[in-house]
């Protein structure tokens, strides 16, 4: 049975924090009995931390790291991923963007790769600003670098030995994408499955803003010059043997029925 770690960078979520965690612990205990949560807190000025902490001081594998500023996001979820000790790692967010009930059916495909990425092929949820950051940055992504995916920004799940051998370099949400890549070339297995998406339904989202967007286009276009233009290998933390790019595949995508439980389907 594999181990997970479930990554989870948090900003003033306090209204959201103490019904997140009490569904991950049930989620995650119901598919593996090594597990841990690694709490990352972004410079939270309301009660998230003394929230989480109270979960922590219940459940000892949940792992409460306070930056104690706000470093945004990438830098704070590479703090999370540093600090991951189980042997699968994956991310998500208070607001739950990825369901860990899907747990059941997508951790058996970490068997057969190295690492899952999720997409979303249904986005009527989001409105015509949302969809047009998503297409935008799917479009940009797939013309400047060669590894072509259905999505780079949403749920990832990595085996622990990829952060051993790179170098996060991103300090946006662009840390996806460079995972996917610096995986991708160290030749890694991607599986692709398709996931629900899942709306807030309390608080205020924290990405998707002005600032957040032109720090994403930036670190974008430093790797496409660094690795395209000029070249150069991709930073590795340590030599690794690269295998050459690994496969892309579609193993499996999810369905929902009409009391909005998760079917698996052969892809």
């Amino acid at each position: 049975m594999l181990s997970l770690s479930m990554v989870v960078p948090a900003l003033n979520e306090d209204e959201l924090v103490d019904e997140f965690l009490e569904k991950s612990i049930r989620d995650l205990s119901a598919v593996t009995n090594d597990w841990e949560i690694v709490f990352v807190d972004d410079g939270s000025t309301d009660k998230t931390v003394e929230y989480a902490q109270a979960w922590a001081n219940k459940y000892p594998q949940i792992n409460i790291i306070s930056l104690g500023r706000n470093l945004g996001n990438g830098a704070n979820v590479e703090v999370g991923f540093q600090h991951a000790t189980k042997e699968v790692v994956f991310n998500n967010t208070v607001d739950a963007f990825f369901n860990t009930e899907d747990l059941e059916w997508i951790v058996p495909h970490l068997e057969q790769y190295d690492s899952i990425s999720g997409y979303r092929s249904d986005l009527s949820a989001n409105n015509p600003y949302q969809k047009l950051l998503t297409l935008g940055n799917l479009t940009l992504i797939r013309t400047l670098f060669p590894l072509k995916l259905k999505a780079y920004q949403t749920v990832q799940f990595h085996r622990r030995s990829l952060f051993e051998q790179i170098q996060i370099e991103g300090r946006s949400s662009f840390v996806s994408p460079e995972l996917l890549i610096k995986a991708h070339y160290l030749g890694y297995s991607i599986g692709e499955v398709e996931v629900k998406f899942h709306p807030r339904l309390k608080g205020t989202a924290k990405g998707g803003g002005l600032k957040h967007v032109v720090r994403t286009f930036r670190d974008m276009m430093k790797f496409w010059f660094k690795w395209v233009v000029l070249k150069r290998p991709i930073a590795v933390r340590r030599p690794v043997a690269v295998r050459g790019p690994g496969p892309v595949e579609t193993p499996a995508s999810v369905s929902v029925d009409s009391e909005g439980r998760s079917e698996r389907v052969a892809g």
